[in-house]
């Protein structure tokens, strides 16, 4: 081998060897340049996350403020309106006593908002905590309308309330979740309705010692599309006119709470029509608490007030409670039947032009119930069909008006004891002698055995549609009726003979006079007792 092989196998030697230093370099530099590249991303993708987590952060915290803030104004805007109320000049010491008796609970409810704030705002889980109170769903809710008609009035709205007359006295559930929700639906309501009406309806199903709260709120306003409903309980979301104020929050609230209540919030709308929200929830019954129970035990006369005018209605109500009244008020017809066949009043005064039923058909349905309750008509119309129509329901007095206070107060006193009473003592007193004593005691027995006697041959001919033999017998018992001092079973005979006399359907006239003897026979035999004894 000559010297220039050897060179140049050694210089082969040495590119080669220096080929591979290179390669080998050239892995370790891409390797690090890998294991670098890795960190970059992974400190990439941890900045990114908490970059991430840190506007989600942002956001959570944004929507909690207005959130809360949207919580905190229910009850300000309560306090609000009451202080508002409580600055009238001239307001009554009795209404100054119950605004601050309501700004009180104001406050308590806006304390515990805020006691309970990170519980109550639970934005993230959309699970709001909830209270155990035991509360009257009644007077919680009338409280509310109390509050917000002001607001309703202000933009030339008329805010009714039709609450169930069998409410439930007391419940067991979150009285301030129930408050908000339903403060939030006709707070909106009101919002978006230029003109007509704002109406809380509120019934109760009673099952197995549970009652279901069916609430309703309905409006007269905008109404909205099928495409706008469908982003209606969206947070944040703005439907309607963007011209009113809010941060698109309250029902979306509203339908949370609902759902932490164990409902649903649904709602049908008509565009230029209206809108009704609606849900049910559950709460258990409670007994009544003592100053429940002596309040339904109250010895003031109730009345009720069914006129849809709201102002005209609280007038009457106001006047007649200074006057020593219990009173209550109802805004249609169908409610005022529903009202008085379900309490005790001693007079229903009813407007002529009621909606749902009209004053003389709601009269009559009373009527057809109750002959106890004495029914006062108010009209401002003085046509002769107006008041035949009211006479012939059963309408005890029929005032014009305008009505003076003390004409009102002065008829419900002399109807109201005229029907309170079925029979009038002082007729049958009057034939008391006291050379025979056992006379008066016994006519009561001769025309209590009478009396039984037609009225069950009335039954039988009325069964055997002899409708003439129920008009004759009808007509004689009204003559015997009349001289005892029964003079609503008098009445009551009237109506079935006239009845029979057009040939008209007799059983519901039967039926009420059946009721209202059974009323004077046992005040006939109570005197009759009373006789006996005080001769003895």
């Amino acid at each position: 081998m000559t010297v220039a092989t050897v060179v140049l196998a050694v210089v082969v030697a040495a590119l080669s060897l220096a080929l591979v230093a290179s390669v080998i370099l050239a892995r370790r530099r891409a390797a690090i340049d890998r294991a670098a590249l890795a960190r970059l991303t992974a400190e990439n993708h941890a900045l990114r996350e908490r970059c991430d987590a840190a506007h989600a952060t942002a956001e959570l915290r944004a929507r909690m403020v207005a959130h809360v803030s949207h919580e905190l104004r229910t009850p300000m805007q309560a306090i609000m309106s009451l202080l508002a109320l409580l600055d009238e000049h001239g307001l009554p010491l009795e209404q100054r006593r119950q605004h601050l008796s309501t700004l009180r609970g104001s406050t308590e409810d806006l304390l515990l908002l805020i006691d309970g704030l990170l519980d109550t705002a639970q934005i993230e889980g959309k699970r709001p905590s909830l209270r155990a109170d035991d509360f009257s769903p009644r007077a919680t809710l009338e409280q509310l309308v109390d509050l917000l008609g002001p607001s309703a009035h202000k933009r030339g709205l008329e805010l009714r309330a039709a609450l169930a007359p069998d409410l439930p006295p007391r419940l067991r559930g979150d009285r301030l979740r129930l408050r908000q929700i339903v403060i939030n639906l006709i707070g909106n309501s009101i919002k978006f309705t230029r003109q007509g009406h704002v109406e809380l309806r509120v019934a109760a199903r009673v099952e197995d010692e549970v009652a279901h709260l069916q609430v309703e709120v309905s409006d007269t306003g905008v109404g909205m599309s099928p495409e706008a409903l469908g982003r209606l309980f969206r947070e944040f979301a703005r439907v309607g006119d963007p011209s009113v104020e809010g941060t698109g929050l309250g029902l979306s609230i509203s339908k949370q709470l609902v759902e932490a209540l164990g409902g649903r919030l649904e709602v049908d709308s008509d565009p230029g029509v209206g809108t009704t929200f609606r849900f049910e929830v559950r709460m258990p019954l409670l007994a009544a608490l003592p100053a429940e129970q002596a309040a339904a035990a109250d010895n003031r006369p109730r009345v009720l007030v069914a006129d849809d005018d709201s102002a005209g209605r609280e007038l009457l109500a106001t006047a007649l409670r200074r006057s020593g009244y219990a009173v209550d008020g109802v805004a249609d017809g169908a409610a005022a039947v529903a009202s008085a066949l379900a309490r005790p009043y001693v007079a229903v005064i009813l407007d002529v032009q009621l909606p749902e039923l009209d004053g003389p058909d709601a009269a009559r349905q009373i009527r057809d119930v109750r002959g106890d309750v004495a029914l006062i008509a108010l009209t401002g119309h003085t046509e002769i069909d107006v008041l035949g129509r009211c006479k012939g329901a059963g309408i005890d007095a029929i005032l014009i008006k305008p009505v003076k206070l003390e004409t009102l107060r002065a008829t419900i006193v002399r109807v109201a004891a005229q029907r309170t009473q079925p029979v009038d003592l002082a007729v049958i007193r009057g034939y008391v002698t006291a050379e025979d004593p056992a006379f008066v005691p016994g006519l009561i027995d001769v025309y209590l055995r009478e009396a039984e006697r037609d009225l069950e041959a009335m039954e039988e001919a009325a069964a055997g549609q002899e409708i003439a033999r129920v008009a004759q017998l009808a007509h004689r018992l009204k003559g015997s009726s009349a001289g005892f001092g029964a003079r609503l079973l008098a009445e009551r005979c009237q109506s079935l003979y006239a009845a029979a006399r057009a040939e008209q359907p007799v059983s519901h006239e039967l039926a009420a006079l059946a009721r209202e003897f059974g009323r004077v026979k046992s005040a006939l035999s109570a005197e009759r007792t009373r006789l006996i004894s005080s001769s003895s």
